[in-house]
């Protein structure tokens, strides 16, 4: 599969390697490119078809999580991100990704331009580094979450609050730009409450796309919940089977955004051969 995978560094971020192991895992190849190599060859943009911005704490968030690394990426690379976005490309956020991706306002309401931030991705209401693991309905029909209804990801963020004024939070709900939302394990909505939103998202939004659905900001770690092997609640999983006589699935939920990501160019490929 030629599909080329990007995958940012430097400045904090530190799930890099995990990130692009996905991608190999589900048969991309790609390389890690600290931000000041991109910067120094943008060229590298032209030839990606997947750019992946992965969790951890660029620059300490000493000026809001994501901030300084999104303004590096504008002043820097904005026109080629511009129009690496304007081709047939998939961009993924994680957790620190994805707040460096909403400052960039990349995942705007349908109808405003790219660059133009409308949302915010601040503190937890609880004011404490959340770090637990979570569940997901899946309210899109984005590239990346195709064939998806729930997931089981962990979410480990101090700021991972989506807030927005009420008439962002309509166009996005009536555009079907909610991607994923935190439930209770038997599935009804969290309607906010501690801990199954985590954060205090508004309508419990844990992630969002551009209006291409392309584009996909998402709190939750995919990356950390690939592997069964990585799950809470793996020794209970792996009882249950052997009293069935079953083998375990190696691979988890997380795994199946990075499955997508293949499969939406081998698809493309197919359709241009």
């Amino acid at each position: 599969m030629s599909a080329k995978v990007l995958v940012l560094a430097g400045y904090g971020l530190n799930c890099e390697e995990e990130t692009l192991h996905g991608f190999e895992h589900a048969g991309l190849s790609g390389q890690i490119r600290h931000i000041n190599d991109l910067i120094e060859n943008p060229k590298e943009l032209e030839t990606a078809e997947i750019l992946a911005i992965p969790g951890g704490f660029s620059y300490g968030d000493d000026t809001g999580a994501g901030n300084a690394y999104a303004q590096k990426l504008k002043l820097a690379l904005w026109e080629p991100l511009q129009k690496f976005i304007a081709r047939d490309t998939l961009a993924i956020g994680i957790c620190n990704g994805c707040q460096i991706l909403t400052n960039l306002g990349l995942n705007p309401p349908t109808g405003t331009p790219y660059g133009e931030r409308k949302i915010a991705v601040t503190y937890n209401e609880t004011a404490r580094y959340q770090c637990r693991w979570i569940d997901l309905k899946i309210t899109s029909s984005s590239p990346w979450l195709s064939g998806i209804e729930h997931m089981h990801l962990p979410v480990a963020h101090g700021e991972g609050r989506f807030m927005m004024d009420e008439g962002t939070l309509k166009t996005l709900q009536n555009n079907s730009q909610i991607a994923a939302q935190y439930i209770k394990p038997g599935g009804t909505p969290a309607n906010g409450e501690f801990p199954y939103n985590p954060n205090g998202s508004l309508s419990d939004i844990a992630a969002i796309t551009d209006e291409t659905e392309r584009i996909l900001t998402i709190m939750p770690h995919p990356e950390r919940g690939m592997f069964t092997s990585q799950r809470d609640d793996y020794m209970q999983i792996k009882d249950a089977a052997r009293r069935k006589g079953q083998a375990v699935n190696e691979t988890a939920d997380g795994m199946a955004l990075f499955t997508n990501a293949a499969r939406y160019f081998e698809i493309a490929q197919k359709k241009s051969a």
